[in-house]
């Protein structure tokens, strides 16, 4: 399934809801009665779920796509056989035994989506909109799905929103109107901006003696302890075809029809320019007759104000600088905006109430003229132009790879350009360190991310599908040569690695030194008696804390552990530089007694709402778990990876 398409979707029917439910899923279904079974009594099926299964195919297409996401973003290429020991496997399948859990406790609420409002849903995603005319295009629905799943049909689509409604229907149903009470957030306000004050004793590496040189013997020991710090990245060497829409635009002409004819349009749509706005005000009479003598009187020239007196009126509705449908009746903002000019006009309101109606100013409607508007109407046939063309040139080179042609026999039949490049990192660099940044009107491949990740994605040997550079551009690969990570030879690491050792055993150092300390510490030594013996890289401080603000120079830890001791106490950990070590002693605890703000209140509730959240969604997992047993069905999930040769 598309990710730009469900990415806006689940944002609508889902928010956050579900991927707290399959948070529950990830610590692991194991608890809640979820198995693996090595048994094949469903041999199509990636789980079964009570009576349902979970589809092999489904599962098969969410691991892998999962995993492409993730190497997308990693540093090193992840193989299938690494994800599945890492356990990506189950979180796939533990996700979709949620989905199908939900499903089911759907259709045993009857719940159902009318297939219009599904539909309808679709048509309302911008991502479908036509760039010209704003509105829904099939055509343009089918470019998307073709691009971002070529598997993926209008029909599937539907069928895929029917169910994401659903499931907003029942999550949603669950835990609405859930509301914290107050004393909830006044007493995380209270926890929150706790006050306390604390000593520190700060050491750092002058407080121990420089570690001595190792020899290169040892070096190299330390070296193979930490391998994975020293080895130079995989190189690959590859095929690319590529083209720019920077590459299409000077090549296309527009004709002076087609810019008269976008001009036109975007007037007429209001893209152009801005609307007429109209400033009216509402004066209710008690029937048409008064309604008539009202309307007289204002165009006579009498002011409102007069008008209101003289009549004993209510005051108007005024609406300044208002759309015609900002009215609370209909038809006054309709009359006002029909009107030829300012004055007044009586009208019967929707609930056959009558009124005078009174126009007061109007701001004229501006339209620009099209010699000004050209250029930009130019580039934007041109961007348009552009956009199809790259369209069809993807329809034809994904079919040529698919019919079996090569990378270069699709580039040629579409007019796309395809080249040849040497051994390259994943940082966009050649073996001797320069980047591939190219030329301002040719840009190289280390300006592109997506292509470099999808470089190191592919397969050697194949040529691959199309897809989508970071600049709307389109682009494939095919990967010629692997030249696998390798260990970096000593010399070029040696003065990398020395440094390293040198933090590592200065770190102990400071570790035992810091043990040393406490012990005396706590044996009623004070921290300024303890800087003193120490001398040269140690300093004495005091700082305020506030649970709600974080506290510069701390690491993690020592912040916890610092808010954890009672007045007194005495706790160690390192500053937030990792290296530096810390001592530290609380002094004062002051509670906080301050009113809460109700804003403040608001926000704290929300969050109090949201853990209750929670908490209900996890007694709903476990009945759905115990109403309908899950069982991962592992030996089909290997077979299907082919991790079961």
């Amino acid at each position: 399934m598309s990710q730009s398409v469900f990415g806006s979707i689940k944002k609508v029917v889902m928010g956050t809801l579900f991927v707290i439910l399959v948070g529950f899923l990830l610590i692991g279904l194991s608890m809640f009665g979820v198995t693996d079974a090595f048994i094949s009594q469903s041999r199509d099926a990636a789980a079964v779920v009570g009576k349902e299964k979970v589809d092999l195919n489904a599962f098969d297409k969410a691991f892998r796509s999962q995993l492409s996401d993730y190497n997308k973003e990693a540093p090193e290429r992840m193989t299938t056989k690494q994800a599945y020991a890492s356990g990506l496997h189950r979180q796939v399948a533990d996700s979709l035994i949620t989905e199908t859990l939900i499903q089911l406790d759907a259709d045993a609420l009857g719940l159902d989506v009318n297939g219009r409002d599904a539909l309808e849903f679709v048509e309302n995603l911008e991502v479908f909109n036509n760039e010209i005319t704003g509105k829904f295009d099939k055509n343009k629905m089918r470019q998307q799905l073709y691009l971002i799943d070529r598997d993926m049909t209008p029909k599937q689509l539907e069928e895929d929103v029917h169910k994401q409604i659903r499931r907003g229907q029942t999550i949603s149903g669950i835990v609405a109107g859930i509301v914290a009470p107050t004393i909830f957030a006044k007493q995380r306000f209270k926890f929150l901006t706790e006050q306390r004050t604390a000593q520190l004793l700060h050491l750092n590496n002058d407080a121990v003696p420089t570690p001595q040189d190792p020899s290169d013997e040892d070096l190299r020991a330390f070296i193979d302890t930490n391998k994975a710090a020293y080895i130079a990245p995989q190189y690959r060497r590859f095929t690319l075809l590529r083209m720019e829409p920077e590459n299409v635009l000077p090549d296309i002409e527009v004709s002076e029809e087609e810019i008269v004819a976008q001009y036109d349009y975007k007037i007429e749509t209001g893209q152009l320019g801005s609307a007429e706005i109209r400033s009216y005000q509402q004066l209710v009479a008690n029937d048409k007759d008064q309604a008539d003598q009202i309307t007289a009187e204002i165009n006579a020239g009498k002011s409102i104000d007069e008008v209101v007196e003289a009549f004993g009126l209510d005051a108007p509705l005024v609406y300044d600088n208002a759309a015609a449908g900002a009215s609370s009746d209909p038809k006054t903002g309709e009359t006002a905006y029909n009107m030829a000019d300012i004055g007044a006009q009586t009208i019967q309101g929707s609930f056959s109430s009558w009124y005078s109606v009174v126009v007061t100013n109007i701001t004229p409607r501006i339209v620009p003229d099209i010699k000004t508007e050209r250029a930009n109407l130019i580039q934007e046939l041109k961007t348009n132009k552009a956009g199809q063309f790259l369209y069809d040139a993807t329809s034809t080179i994904q079919d040529g790879i698919d019919q079996g042609m090569t990378l270069e026999e699709a580039g040629k039949a579409a007019g796309v350009s395809v080249a040849s490049y040497g051994f390259t990192s994943r940082l966009g660099q050649t073996r001797d360190g320069k980047s591939l940044e190219g030329l301002p009107h040719a840009k190289g491949v280390a300006t592109d991310d997506k292509i470099l990740k999808e470089i190191f994605l592919a397969d050697l040997g194949y040529d691959n599908d199309v897809f989508e550079t970071s600049n709307n551009g389109i682009a494939a690969i095919r990967i010629d040569e692997i030249k696998e990570s390798t260990q970096r030879p000593f010399d070029e690491v040696r003065d990398q690695a020395l440094a390293a050792w040198h933090i590592k055993h200065t770190s102990e150092a400071l570790a035992q030194l810091s043990n040393d300390l406490i012990v005396r510490a706590r044996s009623g030594e004070s921290l300024e008696t303890l800087a003193a013996d120490i001398g040269e890289g140690s300093e004495v401080s005091e700082i305020t804390m506030i649970r709600a603000v974080n506290t510069p120079g701390l690491g993690a830890q020592l912040t916890i552990n610092l808010f954890g001791a009672s007045v007194g106490e005495i706790v160690r950990g390192t500053a937030d530089n990792g290296l530096d070590r810390i001592i530290g002693q609380v002094l004062t605890i002051t509670p906080n007694t301050d009113a809460v703000e109700r804003n403040i209140t608001d926000t704290l509730g929300v969050q109090a709402a949201q853990a209750l959240n929670s908490d209900i969604l996890d007694a709903y997992h476990r009945a759905l778990l115990k109403e309908n047993p899950a069982r991962i069905m592992t030996e089909n999930i290997e077979r299907t990876l082919g991790l079961d040769q």
